[in-house]
């Protein structure tokens, strides 16, 4: 039997689960195909008993086909011909469930299913090469199985769903309603389509979750009439003003003057590095270019990598990227201190993200779209003079992996000799599912750097595409090239509020750049000079 990949095994930390059917006339047959997909770490569904035609039969089936993540159909002369086994077919079939269809004995091409025609056949009519038709099914089986049981789960829900009345307490609420709205985005070539049932299901918890959004903010609203009394006053007085100098590079000059310039005045030049200074930097050596609160930068070698994981259908195809210069990457998340200082200073718009009562200060930022992580690095390029900017996606894995080949930058176990590594749903610290961990709460990989997985997913420059088919070769941002969608970005790292499979070393994000949440945040990056 072929080996399973350590990256497959990540993937597949709770086993995927496979229906059978079958004729009973194939019932040998079916028990050696139960154990093969056993031995390959698969769950199959499969029922053996008699078959009558009662209520209580029929719904267990229909149990077992709504859970399970792919439909294995035993083509023989007695299947095509069996009610039963044509009958779990055709209700498969209206859950849009992945079908791999198996051949057992020869059969007519007329007698095939129309469900199973177009589809690629792995046969086992030959005793003497069941193993290695097994393998092939156990590898067809696995393709695309993220996505897969994704579908599973959000149809099953959306059945609950339905069956309940269309109760508003099953409609799925953020973090889960972003994933699966990014689930529902990232459709892989080939995989089926949700059922109507599951798009209502995700357009009616996400116009629910809106309404419930407006309530909160209402209510929030009416114990503070003073203060908004007050705050509706000051502003009226401000929008006058503005309103009579209509000129926006006014009231840019003003701030300036009167917050920016002191500020950097006072915090920030005399700390600013000279370009002979750079060119002396050794690898990982750090860096700071104020008084305090601000980045913290490592030194980052260039070199090459092969990015992407050929069992992941968005990161494929796996290619080389070569970052022929050093670059200089934040030492931790951007954090609230690091944020406010920029408020302080005349910059990232004045916006103070709500920290949840978490705690500011060592806690990264959250809270922050695509758009203010990009106010904040214009904000410290001007004060400083120097390119800082976001990672691109590419610099992002190549920081991250720091050299090493493995799931995560400390190994391939979840744990590093049983003691957790990162902050995540399932990774054994002491902030799992709860919160942030205050950065450098965790060791740092082999460049320096801490929290690279975990914590808060990390925004990064690059527009979203399907796969990496036509990525820069050169560690770049890709933007808009290849019908890139730059209404929203990419985004590395897993966080806090995720699974563990989700801090895998290829795994991405996409979410508009408008979007702001408790478990996204970012970390900054410098271009050197040579």
């Amino acid at each position: 039997m072929a080996s399973v990949a350590p990256e497959q095994v990540l993937e597949d930390r709770s086993k995927a689960k496979v229906f059978i059917s079958y004729s009973r006339k194939d019932m040998a047959f079916a028990d050696r195909l139960e154990a093969a997909l056993k031995a390959r770490g698969f769950e199959p569904l499969i029922d053996r008993e008699e078959i009558y035609a009662f209520e209580d039969w029929w719904k267990r089936i229909e149990a077992l086909l709504s859970g399970a993540d792919t439909v294995v159909f035993v083509l023989s002369p007695d299947a095509v011909a069996s009610e039963t086994a044509l009958k779990e077919l055709t209700h498969a079939a209206s859950l849009n469930k992945r079908f791999a269809p198996i051949v057992c004995r020869r059969v007519e091409d007329g007698a095939v299913p129309e469900a199973l025609r177009r589809l690629n056949f792995i046969f086992f009519d030959d005793p003497a090469r069941f193993e290695t038709s097994a393998d092939q099914l156990a590898e067809a089986l696995r393709t695309d199985i993220g996505w897969i049981r994704r579908h599973t789960e959000f149809g099953e829900r959306a059945r609950e769903w339905t069956e309940n009345g269309h109760a508003t307490g099953l409609l799925l609420r953020p973090p889960i309603l972003d994933q699966a709205e990014t689930w529902r985005a990232l459709r892989p070539t080939g995989a089926p389509s949700p059922t109507a049932e599951t798009d209502l299901y995700l357009a009616e918890s996400r116009r629910a979750d809106t309404e419930n959004r407006t309530k909160e903010a209402r209510a929030k609203k009416w114990w503070r009439v003073a203060q908004v009394t007050i705050f509706v006053l000051l502003v009226g007085i401000i929008l006058g003003l503005v309103g009579w100098i209509k000129q926006d590079y006014l009231t840019a000059q003003w701030r300036w003057w009167t917050v920016t310039w002191p500020y950097a005045r006072a915090n920030v030049w005399p700390y600013v590095l000279s370009a002979a200074k750079e060119q002396t930097f050794k690898l990982a050596e750090s860096f700071k270019e104020c008084a305090q609160d601000c980045p913290e930068m490592i030194v980052i070698p260039a070199g090459s990598f092969t990015m992407g994981d050929p069992a992941n259908i968005s990161t494929q195809p796996q290619h080389t990227v070569t970052i022929s210069k050093r670059f200089a990457v934040a030492k931790y998340e951007l954090t609230f201190a690091d944020w406010d200082a920029c408020v302080a200073g005349g910059g990232c718009n004045g916006y103070r993200p709500y920290d949840e009562d978490w705690g500011r200060g060592p806690q990264p930022v959250i809270n922050v779209n695509w758009n203010d992580a990009q106010a904040y690095v214009d904000w410290l390029a001007v004060v400083t003079g120097k390119p800082y900017r976001l990672l691109s996606e590419a610099e992002y894995e190549y920081a991250m992996r720091a050299g090493t080949s493995t799931a995560y930058p400390w190994g391939d176990d979840l744990k590093l000799n049983g003691q957790a590594m990162a902050d995540c749903d399932g990774c054994g610290s002491n902030w799992d599912k709860q919160q942030p961990a205050p950065v450098g709460s965790f060791p740092a990989n082999k460049f320096g750097l801490y929290d690279m997985v975990g914590n808060v997913l990390v925004w990064t420059e690059d527009c979203v595409h399907q796969n990496h088919k036509g990525a820069p070769a050169d560690g770049s941002a890709w933007l808009q090239a290849n019908s890139g969608d730059c209404s929203a970005r990419v985004l590395r790292g897993g966080s806090w509020d995720a699974i563990p499979d989700s801090l895998y070393f290829a795994v991405r994000g996409a979410y508009s750049s408008e979007t702001r949440a408790t478990y996204i945040g970012f970390r900054v990056a410098r271009t050197l000079n040579p």
